[in-house]
């Protein structure tokens, strides 16, 4: 069944179709994120990143695949064969330049330039085609390899600080959900208190015990808190529709948030590791894989500045024995040189590329300082952050302690009437106050450690 699917994939609701009300489940802080690592289209989008870069890398590597061609040639003209021509040949590219050959000609017509004449066996070929001069170091396959092998590590780095900003907004909004649900509860307590104490005005007053002023006073903070609970309400409707936006199912059906029906866990601890650094930051490592392509640029282009001294030496046999009669006597009588030299005078558009390539890789350096100058300062701003917070969240807890030392005795003395209802609204109002100070504060500081694992990178790794 659908709904089944639905619910093993998300693991923290159920749909009980044969009951009246709907059954709640807890949606923990873990089992939240493990739904946005499977499911969250952005996270299989890094994913296909690394996928894309071992395509990049295989496309890299067929420029080293061996190749094997034919080539054909004929002429008849009157009844006459002038000349038939037939070549089979196999290269294989090796890394350092360096390409083995090997090939197998044959020759027939009554038209021949001699040179193209060759054995009735036909002849054979083996040999090597080599780079000494621009090449010899680098060229653009051996480039496109190394710049393969970056790119993908520099994917891995993506799909990290993908996930790392992903995970930081969803983070945001959990915490956010999980501060309206504890807002929202702590307003049902209070509404609930509210028309409690309402009733016993109310019974008091009939009772002759309480005057009519005290149900009125009672009444009111009821409607009061009525509207600060729908208000409670609203925002927590809110938050949880920003949260829906966050969990998906499979095959990329999103969420509906009608049928949601979720609670968060009772606590949410954060915890913070002191020793976390923006050196493994990923926006800043991003600059150090960009800086390394660069340089293999900048080799290539420096390359181009040697002048072309390309060398092809092969042996020729008889028929198609490639091998046959190798040695150094055989060579010398049977061999087939090719030397190709070439050297531009000047050498303009090299040294303006090596130079453009080099302002590049001076230009990303330089924003590379200043990145990681903004992320040392933001992780120092946000620890002092986290610091001020934790003193503000004790100092709170404090007032909590000595608003309810307040309330306690204000009932207490109310019960011997030597205070009034509306001081009793007053202390636990202002109790209701700090009580929401204190979520609020406490919120900012599991948003602040968060900010700070995704300063120094490892957002997507803690969690």
């Amino acid at each position: 069944m659908k709904s089944k699917l639905i619910y093993l994939a998300l693991s923290f609701f159920w749909f009980l179709p044969l009951r009246a009300q709907q059954a709640v489940d807890t949606l923990s802080w873990s089992g939240f994120f493990n739904i946005i690592k499977k499911y969250h289209p952005i996270s299989q989008q890094a994913n296909l990143l690394v996928d894309l870069a071992k395509v990049k890398r295989t496309k890299a590597l067929g420029g080293f695949d061996p190749k094997i061609e034919a080539d054909f040639d004929q002429k008849y003209y009157d009844g006459t064969e002038y000349y038939t021509f037939f070549t089979p040949q196999i290269k294989l590219p090796l890394w350092y330049g360096v390409e083995l050959k090997g090939s197998y000609s044959q020759a027939e017509g009554a038209y021949l330039n001699p040179e193209s004449k060759l054995p009735k066996q036909g002849l054979s070929y083996v040999g090597i085609n080599f780079n000494v001069g621009k090449g010899l170091f680098i060229d653009e396959r051996r480039a496109a390899i190394k710049q393969a092998k970056i790119f993908e590590q520099s994917s891995q780095n993506e799909k990290r600080k993908i996930l790392n900003d992903l995970f930081l907004e969803a983070a945001t909004n959990y915490i956010e959900w999980y501060n309206n649900y504890k807002i929202t509860q702590i307003h049902k307590e209070a509404l609930s208190l509210a028309k409690t104490r309402f009733d016993a005005v109310k019974t008091g007053f009939k009772n002759g015990d309480k005057p009519a002023i005290d149900t009125v006073e009672a009444l009111l903070m009821v409607q009061q808190r009525e509207g600060m609970l729908q208000q409670a309400q609203l925002e927590l409707q809110n938050s949880k529709l920003m949260l829906c936006n966050y969990l998906w199912l499979q095959n990329n059906q999103a969420v509906d948030a009608n049928k949601l029906y979720i609670v968060p866990p009772d606590s949410l601890d954060i915890p913070l590791n002191a020793d976390l650094q923006t050196s493994n930051n990923p926006k800043l490592l991003s600059y150090e894989f960009k800086i390394n392509d660069l340089n293999v640029e900048r080799r290539l282009k420096a390359e181009s500045l040697k002048p072309e001294l390309g060398l092809q030496l092969g042996v020729l046999n008889q028929g198609k024995s490639l091998l046959r009669n190798i040695n150094g006597n055989y060579w010398q009588d049977n061999n087939k040189v090719n030397i190709r030299f070439s050297f531009p005078l000047t050498f303009a558009k090299a040294r303006a590329d090596l130079a453009e390539t080099k302002i590049k890789i001076r230009q990303t350096q330089l924003e590379q300082d200043m990145v990681r100058n903004e992320l040392v300062n933001k992780m120092r701003q946000n620890n002092f952050e986290i610091l001020t917070l934790q003193n503000q969240v004790n100092i709170l807890n404090q007032t909590y302690k000595s608003s309810m030392q307040l309330l306690n005795g204000e009932e207490l003395k109310f019960k011997f009437g030597d205070s009034s209802l509306f001081l009793i609204n007053s202390r636990e109002s202002k109790l209701i106050e700090v009580r929401e100070k204190l979520l609020a504060t406490e919120a900012k500081l599991k948003k602040s450690k968060i900010k700070t694992i995704w300063l120094a990178g490892n957002l997507y790794l803690n969690i």
